[in-house]
């Protein structure tokens, strides 16, 4: 390798002055160039997948934690309700005669039953479209960063196909002191062959780095939103048994006054 080609990436400009005096080392340039570019776009391409895989497992871990905090909320409240209703019990018993009381009690005993249900259902589908709007947010935070990353692929990549046909037109021509015509027309495409398949092959290593950082912010995304998925269905669990729970209380007090 000579001197010019250890120098490493240079610009185009740099590689077509370099034809002028050899088209084998100005190929050999182009083609490090190639690769240092690429190099530069597989780097960037694999920060943006682990910022967003970051940044989705951190919006999970605070969705999950916001659904399971309104879910023990809900099940609070519910528990406080079953609470008034019974109070109300209590009351009916002092203010109303001993024949009416029963009754009364039994009415209220049956408007909280139903209002205890129709609270934790309310909660359920609350919690529940929290969830799915979490999610949908992953996603697309998922979806988001690989389309960045396809796009930057994409410029890249037609850049580096741009530049290389316009480098392998170069080489084709003739340049100063050609030895033969034969000689020169063979040297330029040989030369323009090299950095043909330079750029054929860095857009494949490319084409492999997007592929890994998409399944990988795939899979990130993926488990993202099963987790908040999964704290959602542990929410609707909590809910449902703060309502059991609340409910339980309503039937020892209405019990206890009806005995």
């Amino acid at each position: 390798m000579t001197d010019d080609q250890r120098k490493g990436p240079r610009t185009l400009d740099e590689v077509y002055a370099l034809i002028d005096t050899n088209r084998i080392d100005a190929a050999g340039a182009a083609q490090a160039k190639f690769h240092h570019d690429i190099e530069t776009a597989i780097a960037t391409i694999a920060n943006i997948g682990s910022v967003a895989g970051a940044r989705v497992l951190a919006d999970s871990r605070v969705a999950s934690a916001k659904v399971l905090i309104n879910a023990e909320l809900a099940a609070t409240r519910l528990l406080a309700d079953a609470e008034m209703q019974a109070s109300k019990c209590v009351n009916q018993v002092l203010i109303k005669p001993r024949e009416v009381v029963e009754a009364a009690i039994l009415e209220v005993g049956k408007l909280a039953t139903w209002r205890l249900t129709a609270t934790a259902r309310e909660s359920v589908e609350a919690i529940h479209q929290d969830a799915e709007f979490a999610i949908n947010a992953l996603k697309e935070t998922g979806a988001h960063a690989i389309r960045e990353i396809q796009a930057l692929a994409a410029k890249v990549d037609t850049q580096t196909k741009h530049d290389a046909e316009q480098a392998a037109a170069k080489l084709k021509q003739f340049r100063e002191r050609p030895r033969t015509m034969d000689e020169a027309t063979s040297e330029g495409h040989d030369a323009a062959q090299i950095v043909i398949k330079a750029a054929r092959h860095v857009s494949v290593g490319l084409q492999t780095a997007v592929k890994v950082s998409i399944a990988e912010i795939n899979s990130v995304t993926e488990a993202a939103c099963s987790a908040v998925h999964d704290a959602a269905v542990a929410a609707e669990e909590k809910i449902i048994e703060g309502r059991e729970r609340a409910l339980l209380r309503l039937r020892e007090t209405l019990q206890a006054h009806l005995g």
